[in-house]
């Protein structure tokens, strides 16, 4: 037999890039969130934390040695397989380090003085999950978290902190810092159980860290985001949430207004009401009601300042909501026109209609067009249109409904699986606001077309 070659040294050199330093930094967060977009090392970063880090942070057994476990889960077997396993066990080969058992996806990591146990699994496989749930863990990483239930994540907090026990430590507290949860993930829309946990209401404990395109470029090619960014140039969901790394909208069928953009149509900074025309738009129908409180500059720029989204609330309530906010936002005596569905002049059981109500307050509505052709058309126009250089309509950054609906929120279904979209869009979320800013562009730019048929033509003598 010929001699066995001496095993070499293992070269491993990590460089952690400026957030994801801070990440690993972080040992008080009960959860912790590595957020970017392409290419910016999640993955390698979170199996880093767990092995070298995270690992060395329970006190040891009364053999001496050090023992933790974490669960790495994926949504799908396919993609755990194929990216996240591949990743920690490139990073950490079991020539090195360890053994990894192919038939229970396990990776049993044997150090001088330490070991430790990763757990993967997918959550396309019952069984699986019936396991995660039963499991007794130092933490866990949940890669590509934003493709995850939020019942998964909440359950298995359930089973964090749980090992090493005090039996084995013969301690009352078997660690040395606080057991973490790592989330590592692209962006998400800002419906996503993500947003809501860490950035609208962030939990005590839950701290996030957003990384750029910078983060790992050093280990890119130079032209990779370049590249991405003509690769994606018509789904500009995906290239604002996977290439450009910021929370956006997930599109369920086909984008209505595929002629916003972002950068052209939303303003840099907040817009200031001025001494001119209030132009209110509503959708004052069912129990979802909307307004945007717009004005035209002297330009014949249309502002778009403010959105108004309810939900579960009567017209009453919402409308005495929205006079309120503008009774405090514009000088005394500007002069207010209103728009509304005709729809919401149509009486109700009790013998009165949404427009009775708001006339109560004050808030006398004239009809919008319905015909839902000539309402996108109208709006579409006005995001074509650049004068001088300046869009046509510029809409408030705090619009995030009314932007999210633009990016793709507001679309057509699709019929099945079968290619073919209706012809007008969902209702959701969306389809109210952008309802509500659809009436007054129906004012503010449509004409009516010539009947030919009205024309009186000249009389023409013959000589």
């Amino acid at each position: 037999m010929p001699p066995t070659a001496a095993l070499q040294p293992l070269d491993l050199i990590y460089t952690a890039g400026p957030v994801t330093k801070r990440f690993h930094e972080d040992v008080v967060s009960r959860v912790k969130l590595l957020i970017g977009p392409f290419g910016t090392g999640k993955t390698t970063a979170a199996g880093w934390d767990l092995i070298m880090l995270a690992s060395q942070r329970v006190k040891k057994s009364k053999d001496g040695v050090r023992r933790s476990r974490f669960a790495v889960i994926r949504n799908t077997w396919p993609q755990l397989r194929d990216t996240t396993i591949k990743t920690y066990t490139n990073w950490f080969p079991e020539l090195y380090f360890g053994k990894y058992t192919v038939t229970d996806h396990k990776y049993l990591i044997r150090q001088k003085g330490w070991e430790v146990e990763l757990i993967f699994k997918a959550l396309d496989e019952p069984e699986s999950v019936r396991d995660l749930l039963s499991l007794e863990l130092t933490g866990a990483h949940f890669d590509e978290v934003r493709e995850i239930d939020e019942t998964i994540f909440t359950h298995l907090m359930g089973r964090t902190k749980r090992y090493p026990s005090k039996k084995e430590t013969g301690d009352e507290n078997s660690f040395l810092t606080t057991p973490q949860v790592v989330l590592t993930t692209n962006y998400p829309s800002t419906q996503h159980w993500l947003y809501k946990k860490f950035v609208e209401t962030p939990l005590d404990g839950y701290t996030i860290y957003e990384q750029t395109q910078a983060e790992n470029s050093h280990n890119l090619h130079p032209d990779y985001y370049t590249d991405l960014e003509r690769d994606f140039a018509d789904r500009p969901d995906m290239l604002r949430t996977l290439v450009r790394g910021q929370w956006g909208v997930t599109v369920m069928g086909r984008q209505v207004y595929t002629e916003f953009r972002r950068e052209t149509h939303v303003s840099k900074k907040p817009l200031k009401p001025m001494r001119t025309t209030v132009i209110r738009g509503w959708d004052n129908t069912g129990l979802s009601p909307a307004c945007v409180i717009t004005q035209l500059s002297p330009t014949g720029q249309w502002l778009i300042l403010k959105e108004f989204c309810g939900e579960d609330v009567g017209i009453l309530d919402f409308t005495e909501m929205v006079v309120s906010w503008c009774n405090q936002a514009f000088h005394q005596g500007v002069f207010y026109k209103d728009y509304c569905d005709p729809a919401g002049k149509a009486r109700q059981s009790n013998l009165k209609s949404p427009a009775d109500y708001m006339k109560q307050l004050g808030i006398m509505v004239a009809d919008g067009i319905q015909d839902f052709k000539i309402r996108r058309e109208m709006v579409a126009k006005r995001l074509t249109y650049n004068p001088n250089g300046e869009p046509a309509i510029l809409v408030d950054p705090s619009c995030t409904t009314l932007i999210d609906g633009f990016e793709g929120g507001y679309a057509y279904p699709q019929i099945g699986s079968s290619g073919v979209y209706k012809p007008e869009p969902a209702k959701n979320r969306y389809s109210h606001i952008h309802d509500a800013l659809q009436y007054p562009a129906t004012k503010l730019l449509w004409t009516p077309p010539v009947d030919q048929t009205r024309l009186k033509l000249p009389s023409i003598g013959i000589v």
